[in-house]
């Protein structure tokens, strides 16, 4: 299916007096429709390959190509409208507004165009809501909602904007295991089906295993990429 994501020698280094580097020459493909977990210690620059991925942060040098396009070289419109339509985020804490009820989350990104809610928009969010399951809360604040259904509110969100890539933090590190199934498993179906590329960190091993393939950070560097062990049998 080709790369949708293509990362040459990217180094992050923080700081100009006191300099502290996070990120040590990362190099790295990620296959369109893939779904990636990325692991390792607190602290070995997980989420800050992925906030750079995002376009959230800049790297100190190297480079970084999303769907064809150079992000060194775009404008700031530019890496808003990437961020906003072709990369959905899924964080450890949801984020939602706790003023909006569940749905009026699920549609902030269209909101954001500044463009009118058509009929056919709302549709696709009542679609996003049944897919996660949440059709009889999709009126509640997103306050009465349990973990689990905020989190999963949180994936329709990501969605509606019908991105190509969804980066994901840690979105299951609040839930128990259950609701952290539930997620994994909504996740891997909106892979399968949508052919959504996905990109997660996770401190669970088990979910790790799943994935199509393991990226391990130690340091700052890719130490390990490499199919589960489970599909290699």
């Amino acid at each position: 299916m080709g790369n949708i994501i293509e990362i040459r020698n990217v180094n992050k280094i923080y700081g100009s007096t006191v300099k502290t580097q996070v990120l040590h020459d990362i190099s790295l493909d990620i296959e369109a429709g893939s779904f990636n977990a990325i692991i390792g210690e607190s602290g070995s620059g997980k989420s800050t390959l992925l906030n750079i991925l995002g376009s959230l942060d800049d790297p100190t040098d190297g480079y970084i190509r999303i769907d064809n396009r150079q992000i060194s070289e775009l404008s700031k419109k530019e890496l808003a409208l990437l961020r906003n339509e072709t990369i959905g985020f899924v964080f450890q804490f949801h984020y939602l507004l706790p003023e909006f009820t569940a749905i009026e989350n699920v549609l902030m990104p269209y909101k954001i165009k500044g463009k009118k809610v058509t009929g056919e928009i709302m549709a696709r969010a009542n679609e996003l809501m049944e897919m996660v399951g949440l059709s009889d809360v999709k009126h509640n604040l997103a306050n009465n909602m349990s973990g689990g259904q905020q989190q999963r509110t949180a994936i329709a969100r990501a969605l509606m904007n019908n991105p190509k890539i969804i980066l994901a933090d840690e979105p299951t590190g609040n839930l128990d295991s259950g609701s952290t199934e539930v997620i994994y498993e909504l996740m891997r179906s909106v892979n399968k089906e949508m052919g959504t590329t996905f990109i997660t960190i996770t401190h669970d091993q088990r979910i790790a295993d799943k994935a199509d393939r393991i990226i391990e950070i130690v340091d700052g560097r890719v130490m390990e990429s490499r199919r589960p062990a489970l599909e290699a049998v």
